[in-house]
């Protein structure tokens, strides 16, 4: 799904009307047996095909640094998140299929032995060791997704060899958290996006059940409680991405997956919330908006969202395969699913005619589900989200 929203309106992006308009008539002629896919089959088989690709592509781990670096280098988060987030999503199939957990731990391994470096290359610790931080230096984001991906192969493996890493930057994001008194963390030294706060959270909460502690759940109430207050949208009562922006649904998919592990009532209030304000359905496709409905800062939208179609967001949206998941929406994840096998014809053709995107950094190829790497890697995150733990644990 996220890769006929995201191809389809990269022509629109490209400034192509026409080939955005060309692929969407097919789409909706081809509605009628659309309608008759089963679901269940279409997520289970898109599962194994970005499972088989990443399977690949990690027998070779310098290649696929090489790759990621290359392809994801135009995204913010572009050093991080093609390592990151395909970990959490081997770590969601070693959770749900505890024979294949030794398996996932292998592949988790892969990815965080080539992401910790460059961790450690951009947020620049002494002598080029994260353990030798002392502060969290204003990185919430890469500090972040790291803390996740350790505390996450600590669910699928006790071999404990990144216990010292995981406990030091747990530490130092703590200590970040409590300082700040209920506020947001930095993502960046320059800017902050709230949802980092969110991904810190999350990776402690993990920290403490492993390690039989409860010390995030006050810091995570203080920080829904301080974004009530200083980072709601009045008129949709959702949260804001970032200071002076409106919700966007890149951030809330993904708000939701996070929070239904830690918190369930909370993660269950927000989705209710955002899909009044986001979620569409224009018959020949639905999705979540980036923006709430009869708002919106852009029409195309940006690196972030990926190009939006009638307000769709392609990211929000892939996400929002998670998101549903987790709340257990089966109407919303079956009418994104059901959309899934009509990928591979519309990114066949755009492929040849779709014109670079984001100056000449990105480009539709077939080699992968979505189109592009960057959205091979949330896709088969959100694909195979799953619950840390049970609800009656």
């Amino acid at each position: 799904m996220v890769g006929v929203l995201c191809l389809a309106a990269l022509a629109v992006h490209a400034g192509s009307v026409t080939n955005l308009w060309a692929p969407l008539e097919q789409l909706v002629a081809k509605q009628a047996p659309a309608a008759n896919v089963d679901p269940g089959r279409t997520l289970a088989g898109t599962t194994r095909t970005l499972r088989d690709e990443f399977n690949r592509w990690l027998e070779q781990p310098a290649r696929y640094r090489a790759r990621a670096l290359r392809e994801c280098s135009v995204f913010p988060e572009g050093r991080v998140y093609p390592f990151a987030i395909p970990a959490l999503a081997y770590a969601n199939l070693g959770i749900a299929y505890p024979r294949q957990r030794d398996y996932a731990a292998g592949r988790m391994r892969t990815l965080i032995d080539l992401l910790v470096p460059l961790v450690a290359e951009d947020v620049g610790p002494p002598g080029g060791e994260l353990l030798r931080l002392t502060h969290y230096q204003k990185e919430g984001t890469r500090l972040s997704s790291l803390n996740l991906v350790l505390a996450c192969y600590a669910l699928v493996s006790d071999d404990g060899r990144y216990a010292r890493l995981h406990e030091h930057v747990s530490r130092l994001l703590r200590r970040a958290l409590i300082e700040g008194g209920g506020g947001p963390l930095a993502s960046y030294p320059a800017y902050t996006w709230y949802f980092d706060t969110i991904m810190a959270l999350t990776s402690l909460e993990l920290y403490d059940r492993k390690h039989g502690l409860s010390e995030t759940a006050p810091l995570l109430r203080k920080h829904l409680a301080w974004r009530k207050r200083h980072a709601t949208d009045p008129d949709t009562g959702l949260p804001i991405a970032y200071p002076t922006a409106l919700p966007r649904g890149c951030d809330l998919s993904m708000q939701v997956c996070l929070l239904r592990q830690t918190d369930v009532k909370a993660a269950q209030q927000l989705y209710a919330k955002y899909a009044r304000h986001h979620w569409v359905d224009l018959g020949f496709i639905a999705g979540f908006r980036e923006w709430p409905k009869g708002k919106g800062q852009s029409l195309v939208g940006d690196i972030d969202s990926a190009p939006l179609i009638l307000g769709i967001g392609p990211t929000a949206s892939g996400v929002g395969l998670g998101a549903a998941k987790a709340m257990n929406d089966t109407v919303r994840l079956h009418r994104l699913a059901r959309q899934i096998p009509l990928i591979p014809e519309v990114v066949r053709l755009l492929e040849p005619s779709a014109r670079p995107l984001f100056g000449n950094r990105i480009r539709i190829s077939t080699d992968y589900v979505t189109g592009f790497l960057y959205g091979d890697a949330v896709l088969f995150y959100a694909i195979t989200w799953v619950p840390y733990r049970q609800e009656s644990e």
